[in-house]
């Protein structure tokens, strides 16, 4: 097999693990944010994390097309093949780099996701505890007198947030 593109997938590799790293040091940072409430840092780190995923689209095409030329070499089909059947066609030091890469992905790609269900989460009780709040104010009683002509008491208007004059 083309040890030169073995090393060039590995690098590829290397460099999306990096990039996956910020965006975990990213996501965990920004659960921070999120639970300060801090709503333009947020709107910095999205723009940020936007600039790291398309960098990532950059590197999975190019390591895609080494995919296809190493798919090739072994003769199975592009879509069909994957680390594990990489492996089997490489020497055992190129193998265990090979594997250290796709076992540090595995475990970083987790640790975002995990992140990202917490952030997502939070985020979502946030928007509930607004929306809550908003129901409150709006759904407060007009405060006037509660007795009507016939000295019987009358029942609280409605009023809302949005009506009232300020």
């Amino acid at each position: 097999m083309n040890s030169q593109k073995i090393n060039e997938l590995m690098d590829i590799l290397d460099y999306e693990a990096g990039i996956y790293e910020d965006l975990l040091k990213i996501s965990q940072n920004k659960t921070d944010v999120i639970i300060k409430g801090k709503v333009n840092e947020l709107d910095n780190i999205t723009k940020l994390e936007q600039s790291l995923i398309l960098n990532m689209g950059k590197l999975e095409a190019s390591r895609e097309k080494l995919v296809n030329d190493l798919s090739a070499e072994v003769n199975v089909n592009p879509s069909k093949i994957t680390i594990t059947e990489l492996l089997k066609h490489l020497d055992a030091n190129q193998a265990r780099r090979l594997e250290s890469y796709k076992t540090n992905l595995l475990n970083t790609i987790k640790e975002i996701k995990e992140n990202n269900e917490l952030n997502s989460k939070l985020i979502k009780n946030s928007i509930e505890y607004i929306n809550f709040s908003i129901n409150i104010i709006s759904s407060a009683p007009a405060a006037d007198n509660n007795y009507g002509n016939t000295g019987m008491s009358n029942e609280a208007k409605k009023r809302s947030y949005f009506d009232v004059k300020l």
